[in-house]
C-alpha cells in the first residue's frame, strides 16, 4: 500500500507541475503584454502631455495627463517586476521549497494591492484631464460622478479578477498546499 501510495502522490506532482508549468507559461506572456501595453499607452501620454504643454490649456489638464502617466510607467513597472518573477521560476529546486513557492505564487496576495495607489493616481489624473467634457455640471459633482464610476469600474476589475483566481490559481494553489502537506507528513 505505501508504493501505491508514493505512486500516486509521484503521479500528483507530475500532473501538478506539468499545469504549473502550463499555467506560469501563460502568466508570463500575459505579464509582458501588459507591460509592453503599458510602454506603449505612457508613450502616447508623453506626445499628449506635450501637445497640452505646447498649446495653451488649463492647468489640470496638464497635471492630469501628468499624474496618468506616473501612473501608467509606474503600473509598467510593477508589471514588469511580476514578469521577472515568473521568469525566474525553477522546477528544479527541491520538492517541498518548489510547492511552497507555488502555493505563495498562486494566493490571493496582499502585495497585489499595491496596485491601488497608481489605480488611485490615474483616476485623478483622467478626472483632471476629463474634466471639461462634463460642463453640464457643476464642479464637485463632476469630480464626484466620475470619480464614482471609476470606483464601480475597479471594483468589478477586482470583482472578475477574484473570480478568476479563483477558477484558475486557487486549485493550483489548494493542490500545491495538498501534496506539500502530504509530503511533510
Amino acid at each position: 500500500m505505501d508504493t501505491n501510495h508514493i505512486n500516486q502522490s509521484q503521479n500528483n506532482l507530475e500532473k501538478l507541475i506539468s499545469v504549473l508549468k502550463t499555467e506560469d507559461a501563460r502568466y508570463l506572456k500575459k505579464m509582458n503584454q501588459t507591460q509592453q501595453l503599458l510602454w506603449g499607452v505612457s508613450a502616447v501620454y508623453v506626445i499628449l502631455i506635450a501637445l497640452k504643454f505646447i498649446m495653451s490649456t488649463p492647468w489640470y489638464e496638464k497635471l492630469g495627463g501628468f499624474l496618468t502617466l506616473v501612473a501608467l510607467v509606474v503600473l509598467a513597472l510593477m508589471f514588469r517586476n511580476y514578469y521577472k518573477e515568473y521568469k525566474s521560476i525553477d522546477y528544479g529546486i527541491p520538492t517541498i521549497e518548489m510547492l511552497k513557492k507555488a502555493a505563495i505564487r498562486y494566493s490571493f496576495q496582499l502585495r497585489g494591492l499595491y496596485i491601488v495607489v497608481p489605480l488611485i493616481l490615474e483616476g485623478i489624473g483622467i478626472n483632471l484631464l476629463m474634466y471639461d467634457a462634463f460642463k453640464m455640471f457643476d464642479p464637485i459633482p463632476r469630480i464626484l460622478i466620475f470619480q464614482f464610476v471609476y470606483f464601480i469600474m475597479l471594483l468589478i476589475a477586482f470583482i472578475v479578477g477574484h473570480k478568476i483566481w479563483k477558477k484558475r490559481q486557487k486549485p493550483l494553489r489548494d493542490h500545491a498546499l495538498a501534496l506539500l502537506k502530504e509530503f511533510e507528513s
